[in-house]
């Protein structure tokens, strides 16, 4: 459809878009939601341009994500923060809601102006295709025990076991990048490339204590579950190695750390760079929106690889069961129920600081954010709980709409406490698994890749993967266990993600009465 911004051809519009999404079987609330926030951007570039300004709709995608594109010819004019979102926080909240797909995008290109709803594809849940894959493996990994010898043996080294090694090499290699661009990207939007405000300033210090602190008690109470072998060196020679590892944390040159895949040295020089363009501002604008745009193709790229995962669960356990090395699969046990053992520690510790800070008796607190708490556990999503959450702290436990509106989608982003002790105890089982020999130098290193991993993780399929991928290799610990891991980490999802959001909730509620 092409034709003038008149109010009879923007109201055909919506009607074709919502005719569009009714033949897609998108829901009822999606739909009006995209009608709605396309008619609002017409309306904006009728008021900008006149009624005789032309626009365009199309529908249709590419690489198998469908979109819908409005183009409007004229002059640069983002109506998003051009019109009331001119704050800080706004500015910030807007920049989360587009990595929700929560709204559109916008971007000027060739004399027009391009809004972009990208439409979720309808696909199966990852649960369902690893239970696939779990259930494919176990049933032909029995049938081809009792093949001959040398065929089992070539369909076992010769071609799963080469195709699995790849794809952790390949992993390893895209998720550099991603993190790095990951890293830059959330540092220099803290501040939405100006001002680094004090609200953003004070939330920022208090969920960096909560996230440390939160870790580091779920760490100490890992002792009884883990029988975990720890080194004898003494105290004087661990010092020095936990020296040496800061020291070696500093690369030579920017390009060192990429070329070696050596994680802590890209985070560090992710971390200054963000810092230098943070504190730089505006004049570091063209670096930032480059950073983003080839952090959306690292994680396209991602996205691709995410699909592979099932592949790769299924061809780790048929090398199991057709080796017969089930003892690997006792690494799942400890890292499940210890994990959702953390979980249930996390929930408690939060509700205890809100309620102190707040006021509150528990049950009043937690009827007030049982609704969000719902929504994240029953949908894995933080982006489906992200309205009810928003109501929720301005409206329910008191936040002022000025700190929610920074404060709900920095820590939905930010500060996920679940996802830290998860890749703890991951960590932890692998390496009581396999006998390693712990020092302290290696729970610091643990420790700290937990914490900024969770952090650094983007929002996107395969994300997870490709921080455990990381977590792995940095901390030295057999990737034969990956796939046990990946596995139970889609089950434990549901849970994590609602206890990230109710203790970003919990944070916010401290927050509020510190920040005043």
């Amino acid at each position: 459809m092409k034709a003038k911004l008149s109010n009879e051809n923007i109201d055909k519009c919506c009607r074709d878009i919502e005719g569009y999404l009714k033949k897609r079987s998108n829901s009822s609330k999606e739909a009006l939601r995209i009608k709605l926030n396309a008619e609002e951007v017409l309306l904006f570039y009728q008021d900008k341009f006149g009624e005789d300004a032309v626009f365009q709709l199309e529908t249709g995608g590419s690489f198998g994500r469908a979109n819908i594109r409005l183009t409007v010819a004229g002059d640069s004019y983002d109506p998003f923060t051009e019109s009331e979102l001119s704050s800080d926080e706004d500015a910030f909240m807007r920049k989360a809601l587009i990595s929700m797909g929560q709204l559109p995008r916008w971007r000027y290109r060739r004399g027009s102006n391009e809004i972009i709803f990208t439409l979720e594809k309808k696909k199966l849940p990852e649960w369902a295709k690893l239970l696939i894959a779990i259930s494919a493996a176990i049933v032909l990994g029995l049938l081809v025990r009792f093949s001959p010898g040398p065929f089992r043996y070539v369909l076992q080294e010769g071609i799963i076991a080469p195709l699995i090694s790849t794809f952790i090499g390949f992993l390893n290699a895209v998720a550099g990048p991603m993190i790095f661009f990951a890293v830059i990207s959330g540092i220099y939007s803290i501040g939405d490339a100006s001002t680094f405000s004090e609200i953003g300033k004070r939330l920022c210090v208090l969920f960096g204590v909560f996230l440390c602190s939160m870790v580091i008690i779920c760490a100490a109470l890992s002792w009884p579950i883990f029988d975990l072998n720890l080194g004898s060196a003494k105290a004087g020679s661990d010092f020095s190695a936990l020296y040496q590892m800061v020291l070696d944390i500093v690369p030579n040159n920017l390009f060192t750390p990429f070329s070696r895949g050596n994680t802590l040295q890209i985070l560090f020089v992710a971390i200054i760079i963000g810092i230098a363009m943070l504190l730089i501002g505006k004049d570091t604008q063209f670096a930032a929106e480059l950073s983003e745009q080839l952090g959306y193709i690292v994680n396209g790229i991602m996205s691709f690889v995410s699909k592979l995962v099932p592949f790769f669960v299924f061809g780790s356990l048929f090398i199991i069961i057709v080796s017969s090395e089930f003892d690997t699969l006792a690494v799942g046990g400890k890292f499940f129920f210890g994990t959702a053992l953390a979980c249930a520690e996390l929930l408690i510790l939060h509700t205890a600081v809100a309620c102190v800070k707040t006021k509150m008796n528990p049950a009043e607190f937690w009827k007030k954010t049982l609704s969000t708490f719902l929504i994240a556990i029953t949908t894995a999503s933080s982006a489906a709980a992200f309205s009810d959450n928003l109501k929720v702290c301005t409206e329910k436990l008191g936040v002022s709409k000025k700190l929610a509106n920074f404060g709900v989608p920095f820590g939905q982003i930010l500060y996920k406490p679940a996802v830290s002790v998860l890749f703890l105890y991951a960590a932890l089982s692998v390496a009581e698994k396999s006998g390693m020999e712990l020092s302290l130098t290696w729970m610091v290193t643990a420790i700290f890749m937990v914490i900024v991993l969770s952090a650094a993780a983007p929002p996107v399929p395969g994300g997870m993967s490709a921080s455990f991928a990381v977590l792995f290799s940095q901390l030295g610990l057999p990737m034969e266990n990956l796939a046990v891991i990946l596995s139970l980490t889609a089950i434990l999802d549901f849970v994590v993600t609602a206890v990230n959001v109710f203790s970003a909730q919990s944070v916010l509620a401290v927050a509020a009465g510190d920040i005043d």
